[in-house]
Protein backbone atom coordinates (compact mmCIF):
# COMPACT_ATOMS: atom_id res chain seq x y z
CA UNK A 1 0.00 0.00 0.00
CA UNK A 2 2.62 2.23 0.71
CA UNK A 3 4.87 1.79 -2.75
CA UNK A 4 1.42 2.06 -4.35
CA UNK A 5 1.00 5.65 -2.63
CA UNK A 6 4.32 7.04 -3.53
CA UNK A 7 3.78 6.15 -7.31
CA UNK A 8 0.35 7.82 -7.74
CA UNK A 9 1.73 11.18 -6.34
CA UNK A 10 4.84 11.22 -8.21
CA UNK A 11 3.09 12.30 -11.20
CA UNK A 12 1.54 14.86 -8.95
CA UNK A 13 4.63 16.47 -7.21
CA UNK A 14 6.08 16.24 -10.60
CA UNK A 15 3.40 18.54 -12.26
CA UNK A 16 3.29 20.73 -9.48
CA UNK A 17 6.88 21.45 -10.26
CA UNK A 18 6.40 22.08 -13.43
CA UNK A 19 3.73 24.74 -12.92
CA UNK A 20 5.89 26.37 -10.38
CA UNK A 21 8.44 26.48 -12.68
CA UNK A 22 6.31 28.23 -15.41
CA UNK A 23 4.21 30.44 -13.32
CA UNK A 24 7.93 31.91 -12.06
CA UNK A 25 9.26 32.30 -15.63
CA UNK A 26 6.22 33.99 -16.34
CA UNK A 27 6.28 36.10 -13.59
CA UNK A 28 9.40 37.14 -13.96
CA UNK A 29 9.09 37.92 -17.91
CA UNK A 30 6.25 40.64 -17.20
CA UNK A 31 8.41 42.51 -14.35
CA UNK A 32 11.22 42.53 -16.38
CA UNK A 33 9.04 44.33 -18.95
CA UNK A 34 7.35 46.55 -16.52
CA UNK A 35 10.76 47.67 -15.13
CA UNK A 36 11.49 48.42 -18.73
CA UNK A 37 8.90 50.53 -19.54
CA UNK A 38 9.36 52.33 -16.35
CA UNK A 39 12.86 53.12 -17.25
CA UNK A 40 11.79 53.94 -20.74
CA UNK A 41 9.52 56.55 -19.32
CA UNK A 42 12.02 57.69 -16.75
CA UNK A 43 14.33 58.31 -19.70
CA UNK A 44 12.05 59.76 -21.20
CA UNK A 45 10.79 62.50 -18.47
CA UNK A 46 14.15 63.44 -17.81
CA UNK A 47 14.75 64.12 -21.67
CA UNK A 48 11.49 66.40 -21.50
CA UNK A 49 13.20 67.90 -18.54
CA UNK A 50 16.25 68.64 -20.45
CA UNK A 51 14.41 69.76 -23.63
CA UNK A 52 12.51 72.27 -21.17
CA UNK A 53 15.94 73.34 -19.25
CA UNK A 54 17.45 73.89 -22.89
CA UNK A 55 14.43 75.77 -23.84
CA UNK A 56 14.48 77.78 -21.09
CA UNK A 57 18.83 78.36 -21.42
CA UNK A 58 17.42 79.72 -24.94
CA UNK A 59 14.46 81.69 -23.72
CA UNK A 60 17.43 83.35 -20.96
CA UNK A 61 20.10 84.13 -23.62
CA UNK A 62 17.20 86.05 -25.79
CA UNK A 63 16.16 87.65 -22.86
CA UNK A 64 19.75 88.65 -22.08
CA UNK A 65 20.19 89.56 -26.02
CA UNK A 66 17.04 91.48 -26.57
CA UNK A 67 18.55 93.14 -22.82
CA UNK A 68 21.99 93.99 -24.59
CA UNK A 69 19.81 95.68 -27.83
CA UNK A 70 18.05 97.97 -25.25
CA UNK A 71 20.98 98.64 -23.21
CA UNK A 72 22.90 99.39 -26.78
CA UNK A 73 20.20 101.41 -27.72
CA UNK A 74 19.79 103.02 -24.60
CA UNK A 75 24.30 104.00 -24.85
CA UNK A 76 23.46 105.55 -28.67
CA UNK A 77 20.19 107.30 -27.62
CA UNK A 78 22.34 109.23 -24.78
CA UNK A 79 25.37 109.65 -27.02
CA UNK A 80 22.96 111.05 -29.16
CA UNK A 81 21.83 113.49 -26.63
CA UNK A 82 24.80 114.42 -25.40
CA UNK A 83 26.02 115.42 -28.95
CA UNK A 84 23.48 117.38 -29.36
CA UNK A 85 23.66 118.83 -26.48
CA UNK A 86 26.84 119.70 -27.25
CA UNK A 87 26.33 121.03 -30.43
CA UNK A 88 23.83 122.75 -29.10
CA UNK A 89 26.36 124.46 -26.62
CA UNK A 90 28.81 124.92 -29.70
CA UNK A 91 26.04 126.58 -31.34
CA UNK A 92 25.33 128.99 -29.14
CA UNK A 93 28.93 129.78 -28.12
CA UNK A 94 29.54 130.60 -31.33
CA UNK A 95 26.27 132.44 -31.79
CA UNK A 96 27.56 134.68 -28.67
CA UNK A 97 31.06 134.58 -29.72
CA UNK A 98 29.33 136.25 -33.30
CA UNK A 99 27.44 138.64 -31.17
CA UNK A 100 30.82 139.90 -28.77
CA UNK A 101 32.38 140.10 -32.29
CA UNK A 102 29.42 142.30 -34.29
CA UNK A 103 29.83 144.51 -30.82
CA UNK A 104 32.86 145.03 -30.97
CA UNK A 105 33.09 145.81 -34.92
CA UNK A 106 30.27 148.21 -33.93
CA UNK A 107 32.26 150.21 -31.38
CA UNK A 108 35.22 150.24 -33.97
CA UNK A 109 33.30 151.16 -36.14
CA UNK A 110 31.93 154.24 -33.80
CA UNK A 111 35.29 155.47 -32.99
CA UNK A 112 36.72 155.14 -35.82
CA UNK A 113 34.06 157.53 -36.94
CA UNK A 114 34.77 160.58 -34.24
CA UNK A 115 36.96 163.26 -34.60
CA UNK A 116 40.49 163.32 -33.73
CA UNK A 117 39.95 165.33 -30.52
CA UNK A 118 36.89 163.08 -28.73
CA UNK A 119 39.62 160.27 -29.51
CA UNK A 120 42.94 161.34 -27.98
CA UNK A 121 44.42 160.09 -24.54
CA UNK A 122 43.94 162.70 -21.84
CA UNK A 123 44.62 162.11 -18.00
CA UNK A 124 42.32 163.66 -15.34
CA UNK A 125 44.32 164.89 -11.90
CA UNK A 126 44.07 161.58 -10.33
CA UNK A 127 46.42 160.25 -13.12
CA UNK A 128 43.68 158.04 -14.61
CA UNK A 129 44.11 158.02 -18.64
CA UNK A 130 40.63 158.76 -20.73
CA UNK A 131 39.67 160.15 -24.11
CA UNK A 132 36.17 161.96 -24.81
CA UNK A 133 35.20 159.05 -26.79
CA UNK A 134 35.02 156.34 -24.14
CA UNK A 135 31.56 158.15 -22.41
CA UNK A 136 29.75 157.18 -25.38
CA UNK A 137 26.05 156.08 -24.37
CA UNK A 138 26.00 158.39 -21.88
CA UNK A 139 26.08 162.34 -22.76
CA UNK A 140 29.05 164.32 -21.46
CA UNK A 141 29.07 168.14 -21.13
CA UNK A 142 32.43 169.55 -21.37
CA UNK A 143 33.73 172.95 -20.22
CA UNK A 144 37.25 174.56 -20.96
CA UNK A 145 37.95 177.02 -18.37
CA UNK A 146 41.56 178.80 -17.33
CA UNK A 147 41.99 178.35 -13.00
CA UNK A 148 42.77 182.66 -13.35
CA UNK A 149 39.27 183.02 -14.82
CA UNK A 150 36.21 184.39 -12.87
CA UNK A 151 33.80 183.64 -15.51
CA UNK A 152 34.97 180.41 -15.40
CA UNK A 153 34.71 179.87 -11.99
CA UNK A 154 31.30 181.06 -12.53
CA UNK A 155 30.50 178.55 -14.84
CA UNK A 156 31.73 175.34 -13.18
CA UNK A 157 29.41 176.59 -10.02
CA UNK A 158 26.79 175.85 -11.75
CA UNK A 159 27.98 172.75 -13.79
CA UNK A 160 29.15 171.33 -10.45
CA UNK A 161 25.55 171.62 -9.57
CA UNK A 162 24.34 170.21 -12.33
CA UNK A 163 26.16 167.15 -12.01
CA UNK A 164 25.01 166.69 -8.87
CA UNK A 165 21.68 166.72 -9.76
CA UNK A 166 22.03 164.40 -12.89
CA UNK A 167 24.40 161.63 -10.94
CA UNK A 168 25.46 158.96 -12.89
CA UNK A 169 23.07 160.06 -15.67
CA UNK A 170 25.69 162.24 -17.48
CA UNK A 171 29.58 162.61 -17.33
CA UNK A 172 30.72 166.72 -16.64
CA UNK A 173 33.97 167.28 -17.78
CA UNK A 174 36.37 170.46 -17.16
CA UNK A 175 39.54 170.70 -19.18
CA UNK A 176 42.16 173.37 -18.46
CA UNK A 177 43.69 175.48 -21.44
CA UNK A 178 46.94 175.86 -18.68
CA UNK A 179 48.62 173.85 -21.40
CA UNK A 180 51.35 174.29 -18.65
CA UNK A 181 49.79 173.53 -15.26
CA UNK A 182 50.18 170.48 -13.86
CA UNK A 183 47.76 168.11 -12.43
CA UNK A 184 48.05 168.99 -8.70
CA UNK A 185 47.60 172.62 -8.89
CA UNK A 186 44.10 172.16 -10.99
CA UNK A 187 43.22 169.44 -8.18
CA UNK A 188 43.79 172.19 -5.68
CA UNK A 189 41.57 174.52 -7.45
CA UNK A 190 38.80 172.08 -7.63
CA UNK A 191 38.90 170.97 -4.16
CA UNK A 192 39.30 174.66 -2.73
CA UNK A 193 36.31 175.65 -5.05
CA UNK A 194 34.21 172.69 -4.02
CA UNK A 195 34.13 171.34 -7.61
CA UNK A 196 33.68 167.50 -6.50
CA UNK A 197 31.24 166.72 -8.76
CA UNK A 198 33.03 167.26 -11.95
CA UNK A 199 36.78 165.29 -13.39
CA UNK A 200 39.15 167.94 -14.26
CA UNK A 201 42.07 167.58 -16.92
CA UNK A 202 44.74 169.70 -18.46
CA UNK A 203 44.50 169.99 -22.01
CA UNK A 204 47.36 169.08 -23.88
CA UNK A 205 49.09 171.41 -26.70
CA UNK A 206 47.97 168.89 -29.25
CA UNK A 207 44.73 168.57 -28.11
CA UNK A 208 44.32 172.63 -27.91
CA UNK A 209 45.19 172.57 -31.37
CA UNK A 210 42.81 169.81 -32.17
CA UNK A 211 40.02 171.63 -30.17
CA UNK A 212 40.91 175.14 -31.74
CA UNK A 213 40.58 173.41 -35.45
CA UNK A 214 37.37 171.70 -34.24
CA UNK A 215 35.58 174.39 -32.95
CA UNK A 216 37.19 178.20 -33.48
CA UNK A 217 39.10 180.13 -31.36
CA UNK A 218 36.60 180.57 -28.92
CA UNK A 219 36.65 177.03 -27.86
CA UNK A 220 40.17 178.37 -26.48
CA UNK A 221 39.28 181.42 -24.70
CA UNK A 222 38.17 180.84 -21.32
CA UNK A 223 36.54 184.37 -20.12
CA UNK A 224 33.62 183.44 -22.90
CA UNK A 225 33.24 180.36 -20.25
CA UNK A 226 32.94 178.09 -23.97
CA UNK A 227 31.01 174.59 -23.43
CA UNK A 228 29.44 171.80 -25.06
CA UNK A 229 27.55 168.74 -24.84
CA UNK A 230 28.26 165.58 -26.68
CA UNK A 231 25.53 163.20 -26.87
CA UNK A 232 25.21 159.18 -26.01
CA UNK A 233 26.23 158.24 -29.77
CA UNK A 234 28.77 160.56 -29.52
CA UNK A 235 28.04 163.36 -31.51
CA UNK A 236 28.77 167.31 -30.44
CA UNK A 237 26.70 169.85 -30.14
CA UNK A 238 27.48 173.30 -30.84
CA UNK A 239 29.66 175.25 -28.83
CA UNK A 240 27.85 177.52 -26.63
CA UNK A 241 29.40 180.50 -24.43
CA UNK A 242 28.11 182.27 -21.71
CA UNK A 243 26.96 181.41 -18.54
CA UNK A 244 24.53 179.06 -18.33
CA UNK A 245 22.33 178.53 -15.50
CA UNK A 246 22.31 174.87 -14.04
CA UNK A 247 19.06 174.33 -15.41
CA UNK A 248 19.74 175.01 -18.59
CA UNK A 249 22.68 172.68 -18.20
CA UNK A 250 20.31 169.57 -17.29
CA UNK A 251 18.13 170.80 -20.82
CA UNK A 252 20.66 170.22 -23.31
CA UNK A 253 21.89 166.89 -21.35
CA UNK A 254 18.28 165.83 -21.57
CA UNK A 255 17.88 166.62 -25.06
CA UNK A 256 21.90 164.61 -25.78
CA UNK A 257 19.98 161.66 -24.04
CA UNK A 258 17.47 160.90 -26.93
Amino acid sequence: MRTTHRLFLAPLVAGAFALSACGSDGSSSAASDTTAAMTDQTSGDAMSADSMADDSMTDDAMADEMHDDSMSDDAMTDDTMHDDAMSDDAMSDDAMSDDAMSDDAMSDGAMADLPAWQAMTLTDVEGNAFTLGDFMGKPVFVEHFATWCSNCRKQLTEANAAAAAAGDDAVFIALSVETELGASDVASYAADEGFSNLRFAVMSPEYLAEISDAFGNSAINPPSTPHFVIDLHGTAGDLITGIEKSDAVLEHLQHASM
